[in-house]
């Protein structure tokens, strides 16, 4: 310790609360690392231990202040920061708890449910808040589906739910179908809307698995949409037409294709009753599978090679014309499955007309009608122009004379109502276009994340080409079904939406490829690590390691470069992998090796050298590496196997050395309660536990290894024990002199008193009996106030003996290094020679400083009464020097 801090003490041990303050908070002394947890709890000052907690940082301890500190500062910095520290993984949970069940502010308590690693912390902390709007967001965004599922179940508002509902509609398809089950089973004024956005999640689900948009068990799926559409409650007609419809063509696409009636063929016509079967299976195969990007090019293609070898026929018979209903059956069935439904069939080209009706032509009328009539009354727009469009042409290759006379009038009413139907869904159609507009509009860059704002335009734009496509019909030459005002306002709100999402767009864009650049090198680098035939194991774990980082991350680099990435990193990793493998061989076999010399241990006779053997042996497993983790687990274990009964041989001598320990400190700390006791005896019994306390020591000082703190301990006690004896010689000190000032105060008096020619009053002090120098200045006092006592004579004796008052301050400055006045520098320089050739000459031990002032205090005494004009100055200055003295003497 340094005289500054012997004289100040340390910083953060400072008086003032400021200067304590800055030093727990920027000291770099490595003793203040120990007394932090001291100042975080004992300190009374809220700033010092606020300081305190701030640098040690450990949750631990927040915790601890957060209970038990009285300031409410301390207490909300304790908050702050636990909410801070809770997001860790980690800590005391039950702790943890404990300290959230004491928080009530509310924002707090939201950002513990939306920071905290803790499920259970996460649990409590929503039980506690109320707000539906903020239950709504954790719902979105809490990674644990059973506790979403718990918010869910307090969620009875039915905006939040219409909100989180849209926002997980992309996001999270089952918890976006949970929200609006809740939202459906809620009573209010809402609830046909939520019935129709239920019914419309489902149409759109079965018509995906309509148009082969599905991978798996198509039959259990569509069972599973027919249960969850039953479940709603009075479905709009037209949403149910919709599903029945697509429903419908699932279904027939699931049922098994009847075989056609065959009859014995006439030889002539094998060949192309044959051809008929073959394009009838073809067509069959195609319609079983699903849907793809050519289906439609396909089943063009069939129809063409069916229609000229019908013609090629010169008679069908019977089993001919069954083969022609069956393909036209299944090429019926692919063409409702196509959305937007496939144009009509090309015509065929005109053939001579028959005598009679022709009964294909009749046949196809009659199911072209049927179809007409079960599409416009399920609402099916499209299906219905194609059937419509289908009975109008087998009407017309029926000669006039021939044709039905009521499919005329049939077939102009099914256009009238064709017609209103689109009207109806024109003006259906447009009002669902305004709310698209108005939504378009209601995107908010400052409020959504732009990938929020960019899928939402997909999602607009992909809904308003459904409503186009659904009044488009086949062969129409128009593309667009809006109005052209509604279409620029849609255009324009989508324009400004993404205008406001531009910026962060093309910012990621350029962060993205910097990723690129950096991905790049990183291959460049480990293409070149893996073809060095030297690299090291490690440096190849680490890459693979990266690899698969970067591969787990490839959202980072541009969407068009991730594929041929994947790809390169892929075969990275195979490389790495087949290099590590090599590697691992080499280094099982050395295991396998140290497994055989560890079993050799169990011959050693010698323990102690059977354990220096086996500690090399571990040392050259970690030296070898590592290897596979399955292989280098069963190896590990066979290692382990002779090594392990050794080291617990060693761990119970241990164990045995440790309760020796533990015995010998119990011992020494109870020689260190009795040292307590002895120290704090009473003070009439301190100088009789000199002798007890010194012999406790001596016994504390005969154990060879003492804990530092037990030392201390000690240490503290016989200290204590001196101190209080110190403190005791002080105060009998302070009493005798106590009689020695008052004595030197009468002097000065009674020859002041005298001086001026009055009489002198004075209050004469007891003097000891055992105390000379009190005695002589008592005898001097009577001298002073004889009536008979000469005052030339006490004038020169007061002369002579200020000047020895003098010459004492100039020998104390000289000791303290304080200056000296001008008038005295002669008598300091006189001193300081004499003091010099007397050490010089004699040669003599030096005497300590506590002696030295010692002695000129007794001089100082000796040397009253002063001269009235020069007490006052030479008092000031041997105060002064005294005081530095007493310092110097302490330290």
């Amino acid at each position: 310790m340094s005289l500054k801090e012997r004289l100040f003490g340390l910083p953060w041990e400072h008086k003032d609360t400021a200067t304590r303050t800055r030093a727990v908070a920027e000291g770099a002394d490595p003793r203040l690392r120990d007394a932090l947890p001291r100042l975080a709890s004992d300190d009374p000052e809220a700033a010092v231990r606020l300081a305190a907690l701030k640098r040690m940082d450990d949750e631990s301890h927040w915790l601890a202040a957060r209970a038990d500190d009285g300031d409410a500062g301390v207490r909300d910095a304790a908050d702050r920061a636990l909410v801070r520290l809770v997001a860790e993984p980690g800590g005391d949970l039950e702790a943890r708890r404990g300290w959230l069940k004491a928080v009530e502010d509310g924002n707090r308590l939201r950002q513990v449910a939306e920071r905290a690693a803790d499920e259970a912390l996460r649990r409590d902390a929503l039980a506690r808040i109320q707000a539906q709007g903020f239950l709504g967001d954790r719902y979105c965004d809490e990674p644990s589906d059973a506790l979403a599922a718990e918010i869910l179940a307090r969620l009875d508002q039915v905006s939040t739910l219409k909100r989180i509902a849209d926002r997980l509609r992309t996001r999270h398809k089952q918890r976006h179908h949970a929200a609006l089950e809740r939202l459906a089973s809620l009573e209010g004024d809402d609830r046909h809307e939520t019935r129709d956005a239920l019914a419309l999640e489902l149409i759109e689900r079965i018509e995906q698995l309509a148009r082969g948009q599905f991978t798996g068990d198509r039959a259990q799926r569509a069972d599973a949409l027919q249960r969850d559409w039953e479940q709603l409650a009075d479905p709009d007609p037209a949403h149910a037409r919709r599903f029945d419809g697509a429903m419908r063509i699932v279904r027939r696409a699931l049922e098994p294709r009847p075989e056609p009636a065959t009859n014995t063929p006439e030889p002539s016509d094998a060949a192309d009753d044959d051809v008929l079967h073959s394009l009838v299976d073809r067509v069959q195969a195609l319609a079983s599978r699903p849907l793809g990007d050519d289906s439609e090019a396909r089943l063009k293609q069939l129809v063409t090679e069916f229609e000229q070898a019908w013609k090629s026929l010169e008679a069908p018979d019977d089993d001919a014309r069954a083969k022609m209903k069956h393909f036209h059956a299944l090429a019926d069935e692919l063409r409702a499955r196509l959305k937007p439904a496939a144009p009509a069939r090309p015509a065929r080209e005109p053939t001579p007309a028959p005598a009679g009706p022709d009964p294909e032509s009749l046949e196809a009328l009659d199911r072209a009608l049927e179809a007409a009539d079960a599409a416009i009354e399920h609402g099916e727009i499209p299906p219905a122009s194609e059937a419509i469009s289908r009975a109008r042409s087998a009407h017309d290759r029926i000669p006039k004379k021939h044709r039905p006379r009521d499919v005329e009038g049939r077939l102009n009413r099914m256009a009238r109502r064709l017609k209103e139907m689109r009207d109806w869904q024109h003006w259906s159609n447009n009002k669902l276009r305004e709310r698209l507009i108005q939504r378009a509009e209601d995107l908010d860059a400052a409020e959504l994340h732009p990938d929020a704002i960019t899928e939402r335009l997909k999602e607009l734009r992909e809904r308003w080409r459904d409503l186009d496509r659904q009044e488009i019909l086949p062969g129409e030459k128009r593309k667009f079904a809006a109005p052209h005002a509604q279409w620029r306002r849609f255009q324009a709100a989508c324009k400004e939406a993404f205008e406001g999402a531009k910026p962060y767009l093309e910012k990621r864009t350029e962060a993205r490829e910097a990723s690129l650049d950096e991905v790049n090198e990183f291959l460049a680098a480990a293409d070149q690590l893996v073809r060095d035939p030297e690299a090291d194991r490690d440096a190849l774990v680490r890459h693979q390691r990266a690899a698969r980082q970067v591969i787990r991350n490839l959202e980072q680099v541009p969407p068009k470069a991730r594929g041929k990435v994947a790809k390169r990193l892929r075969a990275l990793m195979d490389r790495i992998s087949a290099r590590l493998d090599e590697a691992s061989e080499a280094i099982e076999q050395e295991k396998r090796r140290l497994v055989a010399e560890a079993r050799k241990l169990a011959h050693e006779k010698d323990r102690a050298v059977a354990i220096d053997r086996a500690k090399a042996l571990q040392a050259e497993w970690k030296k070898a590496g590592r290897g596979r983790r399955k292989v280098e687990d069963a190896l590990w274990k066979e290692f382990r196997e002779p090594i392990d009964p050794l080291f617990e041989g060693l761990k119970q001598e241990r164990d045995e050395r440790r309760q020796a320990e533990k015995a010998a400190v119990d011992a020494l700390k109870s020689l260190c309660e009795k040292a307590e006791v002895l120290a704090e005896a009473d003070d009439a019994e301190l100088d009789d536990a000199a002798g007890p306390l010194a012999g406790l020591e001596a016994e504390f000082n005969q154990h060879g290894r003492v804990p530092p703190a037990l030392r201390k301990r000690m240490e503290a006690a016989i200290e204590r024990h001196r101190q209080r004896i110190r403190e005791r010689d002080e105060a009998r000190e302070r009493a005798a002199q106590a009689h020695l000032e008052a004595l030197t105060d009468a002097l000065q008096s009674a020859w002041g008193a005298r001086a001026e020619g009055k009489a002198a009053q004075i209050d004469r002090p007891d003097v000891p009996e055992d105390d000379e120098l009190a005695r002589k200045l008592d005898a001097r006092l009577d001298a002073f106030l004889a009536d008979d006592a000469t005052p030339d004579v006490l004038a020169e004796q007061v002369q002579r003996f200020t000047d020895q008052a003098r010459q004492v301050c100039v020998e104390m400055e000289c000791l303290s290094g304080l200056d000296t006045p001008a008038a005295d520098k002669q008598l300091r320089m006189d001193y300081q020679l004499g003091r010099l050739a007397g050490r010089l000459g004699e040669g003599a031990e030096r005497p300590d400083l506590d002696t030295e002032r010692s002695d000129l205090r007794e001089r100082w005494l000796n040397s009253f009464p002063h001269d009235p004009e020069a007490h006052g100055e030479l008092e000031k200055r041997f105060a002064a020097a005294d005081r530095i003295l007493k310092q110097m003497g302490a330290s």
